[in-house]
């Protein structure tokens, strides 16, 4: 699904930035390494990844949205005046009236026949503005007739009691899912208590026929995640250097994760090595090596370990900056499926590297 929301992360980097202070001490580069000998091991072989698939423009995941004629139904008592609605023209997914108005955005679709008709319809999570302050926020069910998207009805919406819902699901019967939570948030949906409800159309309307109907006032069990890299050290192997480092996530909440994406931020001079990177890619980047993996989370009260082994023909050179992050540090996220609040203590974390 296609999500156009800005992520706002300055208080993890100012917890960052006492963390890379109190690990600056094992970030060390020498000056000259020892010469190989002759036969020497020259340790594993560099291991060649796919490289990252990138998104693209945001209008490239939008299907029929993507440029359209669409009837936006009203927002409710709670939108700002300036969001607009009924018959407007989409271009890449957005709408905008003049320089006084909110723009209108279509964030993501699914395809499904919803109404039963034989015919496949197309439902949209539509916002006015960037977040919460406008109060627009609705999942709407069109259809098409001629060369315009005419809405069916609205599923779900901020007027409904919902703060957010970022995820859509087709399910069996042209039933729609969407993960809704009552509290909104600028990261991921799942940092916060969230449900899955679905929608089916019954009798002229949407109805709710599966999930919770309310929130709860006691928080719903939840994942505790927290990940610790082990420190990368590398050592003289052949012409150049090798390392290993050992990552370990614990879950100690209540509820499993299936999947976990841990991105690696490392000097340009390392890259992977040896066959520990199945399910991992290399993202095109010119000033530092950037790999993401994608791998199997820990259950509930348990942990997992991951291992990644490295080499670098010249020798590593870790950059400390605390606030910019540097070249050495972790960032670990949750892989749909979404199955309840997930809170990741330090999702970035900086990697103590040494080098002889």
């Amino acid at each position: 699904m296609s999500r156009w929301r800005r992520r706002r992360i300055a208080t993890a980097v100012a917890g960052l930035a006492v963390a890379a202070a109190a690990l600056g001490t094992a970030v060390t580069v020498g000056t000259d390494s020892p010469p190989t000998p002759p036969g020497a091991d020259p340790g594993p072989l560099p291991t060649a990844l796919p490289t990252e698939q990138q998104a693209g423009e945001p209008s490239s995941s939008l299907g029929p949205f993507r440029s359209a004629t669409i009837t936006v139904p009203t927002w409710g008592a709670t939108a700002d005046a300036s969001c607009a609605k009924g018959r407007m023209s989409v271009r890449d997914g957005q709408y905008v009236r003049d320089a006084s108005s909110r723009a209108v955005n279509v964030l993501a679709y699914v395809s499904a026949d919803v109404d039963h008709d034989g015919t496949e319809d197309h439902v949209a999570h539509v916002m006015c503005g960037e977040g919460p302050e406008a109060g627009g926020s609705q999942t709407v069910a069109f259809r098409r007739s001629g060369q315009q998207l005419v809405p069916i009805g609205r599923v779900v919406g901020m007027q409904d009691g919902i703060a957010m819902m970022d995820h859509l699901e087709v399910r069996v019967g042209g039933r729609v899912a969407v993960l809704v939570s009552e509290e909104y948030t600028d990261g991921e949906q799942n940092t916060v208590p969230n449900q899955w409800r679905t929608y089916a159309w019954q009798d002229g309307r949407f109805r709710q026929v599966d999930g919770p109907t309310t929130f709860p006032a006691k928080p719903p069990p939840a994942t505790l995640l927290s990940v610790v890299p082990a420190a990368l050290s590398f050592r003289p192997q052949g012409d150049g250097f090798t390392g290993r480092m050992t990552v370990t996530v614990t879950n100690d909440g209540a509820v499993d994760v299936a999947r976990l994406e841990i991105l690696l931020i490392l000097p340009v001079q390392v890259r992977p090595a040896g066959d520990d990177w199945n399910g991992c890619v290399v993202r095109p980047d010119a000033t530092q090596t950037a790999l993401v993996c994608t791998v199997p989370g820990p259950q509930a009260q348990s942990s997992s370990t991951v291992q990644f082994t490295f080499v670098a023909a010249d020798k590593p050179v870790p950059l400390d900056d605390p606030i910019g992050l540097g070249n050495h540090y972790m960032q670990v996220s949750q892989v749909p499926p979404l199955n309840g609040q997930v809170t990741i203590n330090d999702p970035e974390t900086i990697i103590p590297i040494t080098v002889p």
